[in-house]
């Protein structure tokens, strides 16, 4: 018999002296299906399925930082609000995110690698881009709308 897809999930709670609960199971899951997902967006999904046990907000934040500490989901700031979370398996790529119009794109990761290697050959640190949200305009955006005024 095949380990279910909690079974990670389990495993690393155990290893911790932790229980795997339905509620953490239904977080993951739903992060899962979503893809990227705010924790809102998780609680909305939730509500949205129903089933039990019920999940409140402060458990959908105590899960996702479990997750997030066992290495199971990754953070990455998306929405100016509030942090979006992945399934780790969905990383490797660039998210960028336009201030004009609110859409999100995703481009390879190693669109990112000349800065990551200029940043390392400048400074020895050595930047992660496998998960990386730039903000700025896109294409549409950029031809419809001015550019704001630059910052000092």
């Amino acid at each position: 018999m095949t380990p279910g897809p909690s079974a990670p999930l389990g495993r690393a709670l155990r290893a911790r002296g932790l229980r795997l609960t339905p509620q953490r199971e239904r977080v993951l899951a739903v992060v899962r299906r979503l893809g990227h997902a705010t924790p809102d967006d998780v609680l909305a999904a939730l509500r949205a399925e129903g089933g039990t046990p019920a999940v409140d907000t402060s458990t959908v934040y105590r899960a996702l930082a479990l997750l997030e500490e066992l290495g199971l989901v990754a953070r990455t700031p998306l929405d100016r609000r509030a942090d979006s979370f992945h399934p780790v398996e969905h990383g490797g790529h660039l998210h960028l995110v336009c201030d004009g119009c609110g859409a999100v794109a995703e481009a390879p990761a190693r669109a990112a690698g000349d800065l990551a290697a200029d940043v390392l050959r400048r400074t020895g640190f050595a930047a992660d881009v496998t998960h990386l949200a730039l903000r700025g305009r896109c294409a549409a955006c950029r031809t419809t709308t001015p550019e704001p005024p630059e910052r000092p």
